[in-house]
């Protein structure tokens, strides 16, 4: 019995030792997509859209309200593509356009401090010397500028006389707004990730 447990343990271990390190830096910088929809919705009853030359935004500044430099413009564009490609095509919203689209961006820089202990708890060696790491009796303080990234697409063909607004499909983009120098290209592929996975947005 002990001779099968053991040989047990021994494959498990191999297995586990075998197993390739995932990519944890792309793990924590990628947005994370999630889209929902009107259960009820038909995107083929809808053929125009508008989308504003502008991100609405919000920050912990109260002063941050628009955003739309040309950083805002790619994240725009992007999205405008994605519903040219499916179908449809995009007016002024003179032009009483069936959906309107909106986005929205919210950054926040979320601050910690790491108390690591005494010793931080673990030897450092170096050239063959092995020693403590320094101790920081402050603390280490660390700062992760995180945003999202929200598409709203509102059914304005069927507003009403009462101009109801419902929002037919949204995407929230969640990720490292101010992490890395790549963020509007991070941006950029959640947009194309939105509509990968909302293969129902089809004008015809």
């Amino acid at each position: 019995m002990k001779k099968q447990l053991i040989l047990i343990l021994f494959v498990v271990a191999l297995n586990v030792s075998c197993r390739k390190t995932p990519d944890y830096d792309k793990l924590s910088v990628d947005f994370v997509v999630q889209t929902s929809k009107d259960p009820d919705a038909n995107f083929k009853n809808y053929k125009t859209f508008s989308i504003p030359d502008f991100i609405k935004l919000r920050t912990t500044n109260p002063n941050d309200t628009i955003w739309d430099d040309q950083d805002a413009i790619k994240l725009l564009d992007q999205v405008s593509q994605n519903l040219i490609s499916r179908g449809y095509t995009k007016v002024d919203l003179g032009a009483n356009p069936d959906l309107g689209v909106t986005m929205t961006a919210i950054k926040d820089l979320n601050i910690g401090v790491i108390y690591p202990g005494w010793w931080w708890g673990y030897w450092g060696c170096y050239w063959g010397y092995c020693y403590y790491p320094p101790y920081y009796p402050w603390g280490a303080i660390y700062t992760i500028p995180t945003g999202t990234l929200i598409v709203d697409m509102i059914d304005l063909k069927d507003a009403g006389n009462e101009q109801k607004l419902v929002v037919k499909w949204g995407s929230v983009m969640s990720g490292g707004l101010g992490y890395t120098n790549d963020d509007i290209q991070l941006g950029i592929k959640a947009i194309d990730q939105s509509f990968v996975q909302s293969p129902y947005i089809q004008a015809n």
